[in-house]
């Protein structure tokens, strides 16, 4: 197989201020990661407004079981919409997940700020609030990790997708400063429905926006939309240039591609099941989604952590919040960087061990803070403690992120890639339902010795990394080279030629090519 990234294109003699076919591929992909700005909001606002005396008021102070349910509820919701999201980007497109995610959002964000209302059940309202939201969080995360991998440009394919996690830790930035100003400075229960009603604007525009996100050219090509699937190639990866190599190169690819596996019957479970490669990549979806499950503590108790070592002012916690989520952003951003030369599974085996010292350190300065008398000892004790809480939340979300979510799609083939998804989304619903309901319990019970509970699973995360996380080479790779990677040397799937040597340095196609390969 020789190499397409030797192929040229508009985008090498182009400034980018010059490529209009890319500012409005841009433009497309911002709206997804509009989404997941709201994505990361939401995520992180329900743990910040824990530290609201309105909040806990207005929904009956839960704790113990009714906290674990409320935060689970997304998760479990979530479950079952999976297969429907599936069936639908599979056979109406990929777009109508991020549709019903703008819905789901607009609904559950009204339905949850009439939590508190005199006469109304406040609990029960938020609950199904939640519930909603949980929809949609699951149906956008499915479809839009599939339209960022298959509708981005090849050049910048990589780094765009694993940027995609960015965006989550952005909204969290925007929800912690957003519960800072609310919650801190705020008593009544605008403290709480201020940040909560601020994800209608962005539910309303998604749903605006995502009507001019056009179709991925790959679900154009499996439909038989040979001619949409091209002009699409040509208007935003070619900039409108019919006779592009790389435009001509990525049709031919992506319809071979796909014509094999259609042949094969590819997207059939007892076809995907049955070679040992799609089992490797059904695998590695739930891997990924194993090795997040540390972060839950954090994500949505981090105000009853903040509780075991003392710190229990609202001000300070939702202001520590904030601080330290702006920083972990800029920290994601570099480590996209880190990405381009350092090895996905390489960053997975280092930062693990680190994770499970800091973990150590965490759990040991809580014991000992729990311990201490009143008295300045124990003040003392609080520092390192929230140093450490500090380093395991860097280590555990921002450096493992640019491998966790961009995994999941890109290994799978296009004809598996919604199934994949499927796995993904089900074993993180699972995942998540389970630990965010059994964290608000077990932190209740005994708190800080709950850590320990994480620190064989660390152990068991790094073992599966290193025997399970491939070290086949994907890096500068199309999807569909990725797919013959994990076939083998013989792929029966998927097997395409690059370009004669006269296109591959930037020679025009004929007109008698065009129509050769389905194109007028």
């Amino acid at each position: 197989m020789s190499d397409w990234r030797a192929i040229s294109n508009a985008s090498d003699r182009l400034k980018w201020y010059q490529n209009k076919g890319q500012i409005k591929l841009n433009f497309f992909l911002s709206i997804i990661f509009v989404g997941m700005v709201l994505n990361g909001y939401d995520g992180s606002l329900v743990s910040g407004l824990q530290a609201s005396d309105a909040w806990q008021a207005d929904l009956g102070y839960p704790d113990g079981v009714r906290l674990g349910l409320l935060n689970a509820i997304g998760s479990i919701s979530g479950l079952f919409v999976g297969p429907i999201i599936t069936y639908i980007d599979e056979n109406f497109g990929r777009r109508w997940g991020i549709r019903f995610y703008g819905y789901t959002m607009l609904i559950g964000s009204v339905i949850g700020c009439i939590a508190g209302v005199s006469g109304a059940n406040g609990y029960g309202l938020f609950v199904a609030g939640r519930a909603i939201i949980g929809l949609g969080l699951a149906s956008f995360l499915m479809t839009s990790l599939i339209v960022v991998q298959e509708i981005t440009h090849p050049r910048s394919r990589e780094a765009i997708a694993a940027s995609w996690d960015s965006y989550w830790i952005l909204g969290s930035v925007i929800a912690a400063w957003v519960n800072f100003g609310c919650v801190g400075f705020i008593t009544s229960s605008w403290s709480w429905r201020i940040p909560y009603i601020i994800q209608v604007p962005f539910a309303l525009y998604i749903l605006i926006a995502v009507q001019f996100v056009p179709e991925t050219p790959r679900f154009l090509l499996a439909k038989g939309c040979d001619a949409e699937a091209y002009a699409f190639l040509v208007e935003y990866h070619g900039n409108g240039d019919v006779d592009d190599p790389l435009v001509r190169f990525e049709f031919k690819e992506m319809k071979e591609a796909i014509r094999t596996e259609q042949a094969a019957k590819a997207e059939k479970w007892s076809t995907i099941l049955k070679k040992r490669s799609n089992l490797h990549r059904l695998g590695l979806a739930a891997l990924m989604v194993f090795l997040t499950n540390v972060t839950s503590i954090i994500y949505f108790y981090y105000t009853t952590v903040f509780d075991l070592v003392g710190i229990t002012d609202a001000t300070t916690q939702t202001g520590i919040q904030a601080g330290l989520s702006m920083f972990t952003w800029l920290c994601q951003i570099a480590a996209v960087y880190v990405g381009k030369y350092v090895g996905r599974r390489k960053i997975l085996l280092y930062i693990w061990p680190t994770l499970l010292l800091s973990l150590v350190g965490l759990c040991v300065s809580s014991g000992v803070f729990a311990n201490a008398s009143e008295n300045n000892n124990r003040a003392g004790v609080a520092t390192p403690c929230s140093v450490f809480l500090c380093v395991f939340i860097l280590l555990c979300v921002v450096l493992p992120s640019t491998t966790t979510f961009l995994d999941p799609a890109e290994v799978q083939t296009f004809s598996m890639r919604s199934k994949g998804l499927l796995v993904w989304n089900t074993v993180s619903q699972l995942m998540s339902a389970y630990v965010t309901w059994v964290d608000a319990i077990a932190l209740d019970a005994i708190g800080y010795k709950y850590y320990i509970v994480y620190m064989p699973l660390v152990v068991i995360q790094w073992v599966l990394v290193y025997f399970c996380k491939s070290s086949l080479p994907t890096k500068g790779y199309t999807l569909e080279e990725i797919a013959t990677v994990f076939d083998g040397k013989n792929p029966s799937l998927t097997s395409v030629d690059i370009l004669p040597p006269g296109e591959q340095q930037g020679g025009e196609a004929d007109d008698s090519k065009s129509r050769e390969d389905g194109v007028e």
